[in-house]
């Protein structure tokens, strides 16, 4: 799938609030509220653009895996467990990219996890 999307906004999601695979992805502004587990989700070969993201109380804010592409301009995540996690999950697959522009991330545990096959690339943090 190719999909666009321009505004978007999910509260009280009981897992992902937003969860893709094999396709390419583009968003203009997301705002997700108490995600039962990921607020992104990105997975299985995707490919995921994102110009600015708000995520607030998830397990995982952004999590980018199995060989998959995660570009975001400016996101704020707060009351979080893990920022970004990027990972290899099926073994089918390899590990992922998740690069942020414009990072910050509050009332977090843990900034960002990443197995040895996968890549976290954060420009600016505040």
């Amino acid at each position: 799938s190719s999909i666009l999307i321009n505004n978007i906004t999910i509260d009280n999601a009981k897992n992902d609030c937003i969860d893709f695979s094999f396709g390419k992805y583009e968003i203009e502004k997301a705002n997700l509220n108490n995600c039962g587990d990921k607020g992104v989700s990105v997975g299985e070969k995707s490919k995921l653009e994102m110009l600015e993201a708000n995520i607030l109380s998830s397990n995982i804010g952004v999590a980018s895996k199995d060989s998959s592409y995660t570009k975001i301009d400016k996101i704020k995540i707060d009351k979080i467990n893990t920022c970004l996690a990027a990972y290899n999950k099926k073994r089918e697959f390899k590990g992922s990219e998740l690069k942020v522009n414009k990072f910050e991330c509050a009332n977090y545990r843990i900034k960002t996890e990443k197995d040895n096959l996968s890549q976290i690339y954060i420009m600016n943090e505040s």
